[in-house]
């Protein structure tokens, strides 16, 4: 075919194949491939299920020129993305709770259907099913715009999640686990893991931990820790719904061709979970991964709520939005402050860094901002 490829292609797919997919995706039976140029994404993965990204470019004709960009998304069994250190009943147990098809459903399935307007799927070129338990998945490269969110556009983002809620409220998805993403994060991520690090003395005397920022905490999150449950049982309140899971400004892409429309991409965590739940992501995300500053998050929460509320009544739920704040509050304290401090660091024993330490500062940060909007 006189094809030029750059790199290996995802997943092991050929370019013979890619091109049958293309075909099929496009209705153009007779387009040929001229060059394809693929070049890893440089991301932290830290999903297990999650075994590449990769931004492919397609240059190919028929009667008329076509080029397409594409990120391509390799999903893997769990266990193959879980560190091969790990005991192997404890790699099995984490493997089957984490429904790794999940988002290749998401995208085959009725999804795009649902979506309200201004918000939509990016679109699916290729799902390529591969040998040892992978799929991948070649989608529209967005190409977004990249700048901060005034108060309007987060509002605009938490009508149309609101209404998204609705819109699937009786969607299908197979893999979709039974419990709350909520449930499952309070039984292991806490009781397993933090919550036993936190109540110890070793913690606390690593140097990360001994800064006065970090140590400052100790006390208010060894209180959070007792209350888990209690605010876990507090979020019966509210009816569970079908979530996103971690709709941040990083998952929701304006594009450059369109910037007033949402793409919501990475449906890996897509779950159960209390009315409200996706507000968190959105308004603590960016502060989280160190994108945005900590200091605003109570005046972001008041934009967000009040129209995630009214995106769920233009869908014909009713819900009080002092149901929906509580309910969003009791989600941050139990999502963050627990498991956003460096213990995995401290548990692999990472070198003593100023880059540690610092990281365990802005962590120290994020969580006592999170303590004061929530708290």
């Amino acid at each position: 075919m006189g094809i030029t490829a750059t790199e290996v292609l995802p997943a092991g797919i050929t370019t013979e194949q890619l091109q049958s997919e293309l075909r099929r995706a496009l209705d153009r039976p007779d387009l040929l491939l001229d060059r394809v140029d693929c070049r890893p994404i440089h991301h932290r993965i830290t999903a297990p299920a999650t075994a590449s990204l990769s931004r492919v470019r397609v240059d190919a004709h028929d009667s008329e020129p076509v080029s397409l960009r594409m990120v391509v998304k390799v999903l893997q069994s769990a266990w193959q993305g879980l560190p091969p250190q790990m005991p192997p009943e404890e790699r099995r147990r984490i493997a089957a709770s984490i429904p790794w098809r999940l988002e290749w459903e998401v995208y085959a399935g009725d999804t795009a259907t649902r979506m309200p307007a201004g918000m939509r799927l990016p679109r699916l070129y290729a799902a390529v099913e591969h040998p040892q338990d992978r799929i991948s998945l070649w989608l529209e490269d967005v190409e977004p715009v990249e700048e901060p969110w005034p108060a309007a556009v987060l509002a605009r983002a938490a009508t149309a999640l609101g209404r998204l809620t609705v819109r699937r409220a009786d969607q299908h998805l197979p893999s979709r686990p039974d419990t709350t993403f909520i449930a499952h994060l309070v039984a292991n991520a806490m009781h397993r893991w933090a919550i036993p690090l936190l109540r110890g003395d070793d913690l606390w005397a690593h140097p990360a931990f001994a800064q006065p920022s970090v140590t400052a905490l100790r006390g208010d999150l060894l209180d959070l820790a007792d209350r888990v449950d209690g605010l876990l049982a507090s979020l019966e309140t509210v009816p569970l719904v079908s979530t996103h899971g971690d709709p941040t400004p990083m998952n929701l892409l304006r594009s450059r061709s369109a910037a007033e429309d949402f793409v919501l991409i990475d449906w890996g965590t897509a779950a159960l979970g209390p009315a409200g739940w996706d507000v968190v992501p959105l308004v603590f995300g960016p502060a989280e991964n160190g994108t945005a500053p900590a200091d605003d998050l109570a005046a972001r929460l008041a934009v967000a709520v009040p129209a995630f509320a009214r995106g769920l009544t233009d869908e014909g739920m009713q819900l009080p939005e002092s149901a929906i704040a509580s309910a969003v509050r009791t989600c941050a304290l139990l999502r963050y402050p627990l498991t956003s401090l460096p213990l995995s660091e401290v548990v692999r024993g990472d070198p003593v860094t100023h880059e540690l330490l610092a990281h365990a500062r802005r962590k120290a940060e994020f969580v006592q901002a999170v303590l004061d909007a929530c708290g």
